[in-house]
């Protein structure tokens, strides 16, 4: 725009100089036109050049004022246009930006549902967990029951073996006592067959010598020689007695 103010100035004041420069054009000599000598104004030419020179130099500082102007409007505009132009695209950014508000509120509403899919899934996996927990109480207390039941029948296989080592300890002792016991009855059994063949042979001798047995008073401890029946062959008594 102010190029063209400027072309249109530099047209008028190249008008103005061929006009200045048509005035003053001296009028050819070998012209045939009558000029009458009276009556003429030899400085009205100067005069008119001087009048358009001051014309030409006014218009002239006030074209220089005006293009001053001009770069001056003309920078301001481009400060506007600037600003214009960044205001614009702000606005055309803020125009992309709320024109993609419907793509970013799905988005959102895409990423709330996948929240609460998680939501849901970890629900699901606290759930496991605490079954699992559960699992690993129930699979730790049966463990425990097994070592409690291992280390029972250990003991009672301790007890078991402390149980017959005292069986055949007592086996042991009650074969001992027994056999003690054996002893000291054969012991007495022969101390009493003694006892019994010495009254025998005294019995015998007497009854050789006075021809009866005499009777010796018993006590309640055992039976009589008179109550002993031998279950003896009477013949094999008598051939003894014979001898």
């Amino acid at each position: 725009m102010f190029g063209t103010l400027r072309n249109k100035f530099q047209i008028v004041q190249e008008g103005l100089s061929a006009s200045i420069r048509g005035l003053t054009v001296i009028e050819n000599p070998n012209q045939k036109k009558t000029i009458k000598s009276r009556n003429v104004n030899y400085d009205a030419g100067a005069d008119v050049l001087h009048y358009f020179q001051l014309q030409w130099n006014e218009l002239h500082e006030l074209a220089e004022v005006n293009a001053a102007k001009a770069q001056e409007v003309d920078t301001l505009i481009t400060n506007v246009y600037g600003k214009l132009e960044y205001e614009w695209n702000n606005i055309t950014y803020l125009n992309n930006t709320l024109a993609i508000i419907p793509q970013i509120n799905n988005e959102i509403q895409n990423l709330m549902d996948q929240i609460g899919t998680l939501e849901e899934m970890f629900e699901e996996v606290e759930e496991a967990l605490y079954k699992l927990e559960d699992l690993n109480e129930m699979i730790d207390l049966q463990s425990r029951q097994l070592d409690h039941r291992f280390q029972l029948a250990l003991y009672k296989e301790k007890r078991l073996s402390e149980i017959n080592s005292v069986k055949a300890k007592l086996a042991n002792e009650h074969i001992d006592r027994v056999s003690k016991h054996e002893q000291k009855q054969q012991l007495m059994l022969k101390e009493r067959q003694e006892t019994f063949d010495e009254v025998f042979k005294g019995e015998l001798e007497a009854y050789k010598a006075t021809g009866y047995i005499p009777k010796i008073p018993t006590t309640k401890e055992g039976p009589s020689l008179d109550e002993i029946v031998l279950d003896v062959d009477s013949q094999m008594f008598d051939e003894f007695l014979e001898n």
